[in-house]
Order: structure tokens, then C-alpha cells, then sequence
């Protein structure tokens, strides 16, 4: 037995669309100019919301230019020679540096502060470990006596060390160009 109605299924076939290739961007800004429509914007507010959007496609075309160089050497009809020798000129005449690439200043900030609180977590903790009596046991060696009861041991050696790895802390990290 045969059901007819599956006989009459066709695959369905989805006509291409041609997206167009800002179909986002189009999508985005129509979305802006009904919100715009909609919206109480004063003139200021207008100016600014104008100069941002502006400053967008200055920053984006600026980044298409520096990109175009290296666009153009992403052919595939290029030999391996002449890929060489193209990105040979180009980072001859391009610098490439991560100091360039990760230079944000809140970067550098946080960095300085994790450094600063780090340095200053060692010290305490090296002061507290000389300070802080701890028992015999842990105690490993003692190096000089002062008296028969006292002098200086091996963990004392180790929290000057963990001071003064504090200390360069500190300084290193304001001592940075």
C-alpha cells in the first residue's frame, strides 16, 4: 500500500539570496533611524551621538587601510617567492611590536597595582614570619646565636629573602620606562 500523499512531497528547494555583504550594518542602522524616530534627542545630544558614529567609520576605514598591504598579499595566485618577498617589504616598512599592540593604559595600571599589592603582601609576610614566634620543630637551623637561647635561623634567612623579593618588587615595578 502505497500513501499518497508522501509521493507528493518535493524536496523544497530555498532560493539563494544574495546577502549583501553589510546586511548587518544595513540591519543596524535602519534599527537606529526608527529608534532615532522614536526618541526625544536634544541638538547636543544629536551632535554627539553624529560625531561618535563618525569617529566608527574614520577608525574602520583607517583600519582597512593598514590592512591592505597585507590584504593584497592573500592571493592565491602568488608564488611563495613573491609572497616572501612581499611580506619581507612589508614588515620592513610596517614595524610589528607588541609593546605597540598591548599598550592600553588600564593595562598598565592594573599591572602596577597587582605588582604594588603583591610586593607589599610579601614584605608583611616576611615580617610576620621573623616576628611570629614559631615552634622548635619548624625552626630548621640556627646560624648565629646571640645568646644561648636566641640568634638568627635559617627561616630568618629565608624571610629576609621574601623581604627583600618584596623590595624588588616595588622597585622594579616603578623603576618601568
Amino acid at each position: 500500500m502505497k500513501i499518497p500523499r508522501l509521493l507528493e512531497i518535493r524536496p523544497i528547494s530555498i532560493p539563494s539570496k544574495k546577502v549583501p555583504e553589510n546586511a548587518l550594518l544595513e540591519a543596524k542602522v535602519d534599527e537606529i533611524v526608527r529608534l532615532i524616530g522614536h526618541a526625544n534627542v536634544d541638538s547636543g545630544q544629536a551632535q554627539e551621538f553624529e560625531e561618535r558614529i563618525s569617529e566608527a567609520f574614520r577608525m574602520a576605514e583607517a583600519a582597512r587601510k593598514r590592512l591592505a598591504p597585507y590584504e593584497a598579499l592573500d592571493q592565491d595566485t602568488l608564488s611563495r617567492e613573491d609572497l616572501l618577498e612581499g611580506l619581507e617589504k612589508l614588515l620592513a616598512e610596517n614595524p610589528v611590536d607588541n609593546r605597540i599592540i598591548g599598550s592600553s593604559p588600564a593595562r598598565k595600571g592594573l599591572q602596577t597595582v597587582v605588582m604594588l599589592i603583591l610586593g607589599f603582601l610579601l614584605i608583611t609576610t616576611g615580617f610576620a614570619m621573623i616576628i611570629m614566634p614559631a615552634p622548635p620543630s619548624f625552626e630548621i637551623a640556627t646560624v648565629f646565636y646571640f645568646n644561648i637561647n636566641d640568634g638568627v635561623t635559617i627561616m630568618d634567612l629565608v624571610s629576609l629573602m621574601i623581604i627583600f623579593g618584596g623590595v624588588l618588587l616595588i622597585v622594579l615595578n616603578f623603576s618601568k620606562k
